[in-house]
């Protein structure tokens, strides 16, 4: 009898964490939506501030946590300073942020949702930049500005002018798709959808390979460090398979650490690899 009453008592302490938690999240987004969003809008041209998607990964490749990334995000929202700034070049660009003169625990749920949310590759802050650039005649800004458009954006809306799709079996294909197959982990965490996230987790941990002879000149063109980039899959691979057993034991605390451990894990890899392998390809 004792079990069963613990047992339920434990049931409505995560029940009413998880009501908790959406409501902070709502109450993140309403005030993200009136405080933030009027100059992070990826849609503004010009630009008026960074888009979230570069804000959110930027802050995450900075943090191991949810809680050390909503206190880096606070510490510089509500007081802001060129000393604390992370996003250096959009500051150098756009100017620093005004201090909004939130409450700190305002700017926390603000910086919890960040966290949280899934946010649209910025499509057209990434058109606005490769048409200032080719104004400028800066070609080597437009170059850098339209491979991330085509590393990101390659799906974006009919709306927008999109790359054409990389072909199938080529590198540039395989990272398009386990790129989205992130975004539906993370989204799926954010859903509580055990199953979606079980499903994503395994394309990722069983991702297309690329051809032979792609593989042929990746192995040319890394020489020595293949190995290394050899091993940063396999460390990807095997937090992919963590996440989806976490998925379906249903453990949200296992699967969000996994997922931040994959986070690292991919940021790691681009770092390292990304310029190298594009060189090769170029």
């Amino acid at each position: 009898m004792k079990k069963t009453m613990v047992l339920a008592s434990m049931s409505l302490l995560w029940v009413g964490s998880v009501h908790a938690a959406d409501s902070d999240f709502a109450k993140g987004k309403q005030l993200f939506q009136q405080q933030c969003l009027v100059c992070h809008s990826a849609q503004l041209d010009p630009p008026q501030a960074p888009p979230m998607f570069g804000v959110q990964m930027k802050y995450k490749m900075a943090t191991d946590n949810k809680q050390a990334f909503v206190e880096r995000v606070t510490s510089f929202a509500t007081h802001p300073s060129k000393d604390k700034a992370l996003l250096t070049k959009p500051v150098k660009m756009l100017g620093l942020m005004p201090d909004m003169g939130l409450d700190e625990a305002d700017v926390k749920l603000i910086a919890a949702y960040i966290h949280d949310e899934t946010f649209a590759p910025p499509y057209k802050h990434l058109q606005v930049a490769m048409r200032t650039s080719q104004q400028r005649g800066d070609k080597q800004a437009y170059r850098h500005h339209k491979q991330r458009y085509d590393a990101m954006c390659s799906d974006a809306p009919a709306a927008a002018v999109t790359a054409a799709p990389a072909e199938s079996g080529t590198l540039k294909a395989i990272m398009q798709q386990l790129g989205r197959d992130y975004a539906a982990v993370d989204q799926a965490i954010l859903m509580q959808d055990f199953n979606a996230a079980a499903t994503a987790a395994n394309h990722i941990a069983n991702h297309e390979k690329p051809s032979l002879f792609q593989k042929m000149k990746i192995m040319a063109g890394l020489r020595t460090e293949m190995s290394a980039f050899k091993q940063a899959d396999g460390k990807v691979h095997a937090l992919a398979v963590d996440i989806e057993q976490a998925a379906k034991a249903k453990d949200m605390p296992l699967l969000i650490q996994r997922q931040s451990g994959m986070l690292s894990a991919c940021m790691a890899c681009h770092t390292g690899y990304r310029s190298k392998v594009k060189n090769i390809f170029n």
